[in-house]
């Protein structure tokens, strides 16, 4: 055999090394990849959900679902990923019922009319009324006949529309509420506690004494889904239990849960 027919030999045992050599590195990871869980969330209600500079999705829920992710890691034995799909609120629980992601956390209290799995309770909160610095509504009572504007499909569309008289307009977007509350296109908008709370320090609005609805938080995933749900609440369990729960809801100013 030839000087070159060696070299072309050779080649080609080692490019076929090398195929055997990468479709093993590529199948591994594959072994070791785990489960991923979906989650569905809009990043437009600060402190429970935002986006950075940077378009990272941070908050109170973004920093529970790490803490999620080595929970379950630890106590099913194998890696967890807890995966965020971003999107509108009012599509969440479609998408869910959809199977296009597993579960749903954004700021979600319970309704009835949700057809969903709820997981136990992680936070306190309620809806309350925020008007822009200056307005002539200075209590609850004030809002009677009002032009109100509250998120689409949240429980503070509910809360508003028990509101006597008033008319009550949706928009999906809660900067989108809070931009025109400011330019005075609303009487009051009707949120979360906690993000009134956030809204309010930045000193544009007021926050009306007292709750037009007191909820808690949940997760939640599609009817039937179970067993989703039993790893939620047993993260929520020890969540709850830690020294991380009472420091973060100090950190976001949200209201721990009484238990």
């Amino acid at each position: 055999m030839n000087v070159k027919k060696l070299l072309t030999l050779a080649s080609t045992t080692t490019m076929a090394l090398t195929m055997v050599a990468c479709g093993n590195s590529s199948s591994a990871p594959a072994e070791a990849a785990g489960k991923t869980l979906t989650i569905g969330i809009s990043p437009d209600y600060e402190p429970y959900e935002s986006l950075d500079l940077d378009g990272n999705i941070v908050g109170f829920d973004a920093d529970m679902v790490k803490l999620f992710e080595g929970y379950l890691t630890e106590s099913e034995g194998e890696a967890y990923t807890l995966e965020f799909v971003k999107m509108d609120f009012d599509n969440i629980i479609t998408q869910i019922q959809g199977d296009q992601v597993d579960l749903g956390i954004s700021g979600f209290t319970y309704s009835e009319d949700r057809e969903v799995e709820w997981s136990n309770p992680y936070l306190g909160t309620s809806q309350v009324a925020v008007v822009p610095e200056g307005s002539s509504i200075k209590s609850l009572d004030d809002l009677k006949g009002k032009k109100l504007v509250a998120q689409t499909g949240a429980t503070g569309e509910e809360a508003a529309k028990s509101v006597e008289n008033a008319e009550v307009v949706g928009l999906k977007n809660v900067q989108d509420i809070m931009n025109a509350l400011a330019a005075n296109q609303y009487d009051a908008a009707v949120i979360d506690l906690g993000v009134a709370k956030n809204y309010v320090a930045n000193g544009k609005f007021v926050m009306l004494d007292g709750s037009l609805m007191d909820e808690q938080n949940y997760i939640i995933a599609k009817k039937g889904n179970t067993d989703a749900i039993a790893l939620m609440n047993k993260c929520i369990e020890k969540f709850l239990a830690s020294e991380d729960y009472a420091k973060m809801c100090e950190q976001y100013g949200l209201a721990p849960l009484e238990i």
